[in-house]
């Protein structure tokens, strides 16, 4: 069988239900996985994250003062909103506006509606932006016992701070450096097709080809691999040795070659043909049982 990769539950199921429906034959099985994650983080009072020359502190910093600025007056309710609105003025007050436009678009001209347009890229760095502001306001509320509506005192002055930190960035790994593995079990789904019906994947649905371009591919590939070794030679006998050569195949398609490489595995492509029932397979010798 050949191997064509591991999934999860709902992704296998369709790929195998593209393959069936093409005709090739598909076996599946599930096994329990298991991924790990690694996070280090540093938790030190700012002024010993400043004596760090590989932590960049300036957006701490930038976070800590809005922080400053927003908890006197904050309530639980728009705590969030007003640290946001000091952490970036210019990109809160353009989200509110985008709100504003969805829920009433007559309300701005034409220019401002394109003003107000988003790059992919833009998006993406503002949405980690504020992930990262949050994430951040929320573990120095909680690492320095900060509740919102009650009165800061001089919590703040220094407060502790965790932060996540890559160790490769230091030469000499601080002792405060954490690290926390979480494990994650998970169900996998592994597929194997039948080498001997992979010449259907010409048959597989061109949605198949643009969701899953790679599986296509080598189903392609070793489709035509297999039809070219199913072909009958003039003699129709062959010595392995000879056979060996043969499990290589190149295709040129304008300045591209395409090359696969089987011949060290031949002894199981001619396993295939043979339970194929399109060779004899005795000795060093293979006889194809009619012309193809």
């Amino acid at each position: 069988m050949f191997y064509l990769g591991e999934y999860d539950e709902e992704t296998a199921k369709e790929i195998k239900e593209y393959l069936d429906k093409a005709g090739l034959k598909v076996e599946t099985r599930s096994c329990l996985v298991m991924e790990d994650e690694s996070t280090y983080t540093i938790k030190e009072k700012l002024s010993a994250l400043k004596e760090l020359k590989e932590v960049d502190c300036e957006p701490y910093e930038r976070y800590l003062s809005a922080l400053r600025n927003v908890l006197p007056q904050a309530t639980t309710e728009n705590f969030e909103d007003l640290f946001l609105k000091s952490v970036d003025p210019l990109m809160m007050e353009k989200r509110d506006k985008i709100l504003a436009l969805n829920e009433n678009p007559e309300s701005f001209s034409s220019e401002d509606q394109e003003a107000l347009k988003f790059g992919s890229d833009e998006w993406m760095e503002n949405t980690l932006g504020v992930t990262r502001a949050r994430t951040f306001a929320a573990r120095v509320l909680f690492q320095n016992d900060i509740t919102i509506g009650e009165d800061v005192g001089a919590k703040l002055d220094d407060p502790i701070i965790e932060i996540t930190v890559d160790p490769d960035d230091y030469k000499t790994i601080p002792d405060k450096i954490k690290c926390e593995i979480d494990f994650y079990l998970d169900k996998s789904i592994t597929i194997f097709v039948d080498e001997f019906t992979t010449p259907l994947a010409s048959d597989l649905a061109d949605e198949f080809w643009d969701e899953y371009p790679l599986e296509a591919q080598r189903l392609k590939f070793l489709g035509l691999l297999i039809e070219k070794l199913a072909a009958s030679p003039t003699s129709r006998k062959m010595d392995f040795a000879e056979f060996a050569k043969e499990c290589n195949l190149t295709l040129e398609d304008g300045g591209s070659v395409l090359n696969v490489y089987g011949d060290d595995v031949a002894e199981d492509l001619a396993r295939v043909l043979e339970k194929g029932g399109v060779v004899k397979w005795k000795g060093d010798k293979l006889k194809w049982k009619s012309n193809n």
